[in-house]
């Protein structure tokens, strides 16, 4: 790859979440559309009359194609592994949807094949290239407000265009919810707490169904930090009430986050002058109101057995952008530059890397193996 040149992306897997990116990629300069299959073929063949670029229902063709330098993987979990290492061996860059593989033998294989080919294959963690994530990373490094204890992500996600027959409640093909869905959050709690192990897990089953669904899984994690994070995903919810929030519950407050792509966070905090201008420092532009001031002896309190000073209680609220669509094609754009900028320079350092879709799948297979000895 050279610089200036723009690099021909192959589409793998030309479902709705494979044409969004596509749309997000053709606004950038240094990318190009170069090719869609899928093996339906009507589905390859709608996108590549899109773009007008060819199309083809044999994956193989297009990653021969000698005008796509990076080959997007867009296509249910089970074929992640071979796709990856077929492009791999063909000298491609790799843009991988999550998860990385379905196993961490798997994901094991795949990027050790990258470094011997001297190609990237990341995963499309999407989250870590959000303004409000980076606010929340930014804050928990400027310790403003202690230590994270905990965190909760509860994730109430829709069911209505799952049918009972489609693969994502086949855990041969998905995995399941810990491995086709919560590599997100694993990732995006490893970059906001470090690495973790998996402490806990539990797994629900929807009865009535001709096929077992698995819709409900929890597990909690704690980090090396010494943060206690848990995770609960129930695909349950009727398509208006899909909603998502993380709270983090830290020495001097708790930070709140809205939704899945997320777009606000709001921060109810004890502070004093200093760490309040770290908190605004964090998030700028972000609205804050005083509830609350404390002067004399009651500046003073006893928490997690250290005295505090604090003069007032904070609501801070940060919202950088409304749009999600906006939002989310953006994070794309922004994780493919980072990705370009290091198949282009071995030296810079990218944001998300091969060892982070590695260590993704380990906490969620190790989740899921938990889970399933439970319910032995």
């Amino acid at each position: 790859m050279t610089n200036g040149t723009p690099l021909g992306i192959g589409l793998i897997g030309c479902g709705g979440f494979g044409e969004f990116c596509l749309d997000a990629f053709s606004a950038m300069d240094d990318v190009r559309v170069a090719a869609v299959a899928d093996v339906y073929t009507p589905a390859a063949d709608r996108l590549g009359a899109k773009f007008g670029v060819p199309a083809f229902g044999d994956p193989a063709e297009l990653i021969a194609r000698d005008d796509v330098g990076l080959v997007h993987i867009a296509t249910p979990p089970a074929s992640h592994h071979e796709l990856a290492l077929a492009a791999i061996r063909a000298g491609k860059h790799v843009l991988c949807e999550k998860p990385l593989a379905t196993s961490v033998a798997d994901a094991d294989e795949i990027v050790a094949a990258a470094a011997a080919a001297g190609v990237i294959c990341p995963v499309n963690f999407v989250l870590r290239y959000n303004a409000v994530t980076e606010a929340v990373k930014a804050v928990i490094d400027s310790a403003a407000l202690g230590r994270v204890l905990s965190a909760r992500l509860t994730n109430c996600a829709s069911d209505s265009k799952l049918p009972a027959e489609h693969w994502f409640w086949d855990k041969a093909v998905s995995g399941g919810i810990f491995i086709e869905h919560a590599v997100h959050f694993f990732d995006l709690y490893a970059y906001w707490f470090g690495p973790g192990e998996v402490t806990a897990a539990h797994a629900e089953h929807r009865g009535g169904a001709a096929r077992e669904i698995e819709d409900r899984v929890a597990c909690t994690v704690r980090h090396e930090s010494g943060t206690l994070s848990s995770q609960y995903h129930g695909f349950d919810q009727a398509a208006p009430m899909d909603r998502q929030d993380h709270r983090l519950v830290c020495e001097l407050g708790d930070v709140f986050v809205e939704g899945w792509i997320p777009l606000a966070l709001r921060i109810d905090a004890l502070v004093d002058d200093e760490t309040q201008a770290r908190l605004e420092a964090c998030c700028g532009g972000a609205a804050v109101e005083v509830v609350a001031t404390y002067e004399g002896d009651a500046a003073r309190m006893q928490a997690r057995g250290v005295e505090r000073h604090v003069t007032r209680r904070i609501r801070l609220s940060y919202e950088p952008a409304a749009d999600k669509q906006s939002v989310y094609a953006d994070s794309v754009r922004a994780l493919l530059a980072d990705q370009l900028a290091g198949a282009r320079d071995a030296a810079h350092a990218r944001v998300v890397t091969e060892a982070n879709g590695r260590a993704a799948v380990a906490l969620a297979e190790a989740a899921a193996r938990l889970a399933a000895g439970r319910a032995q």
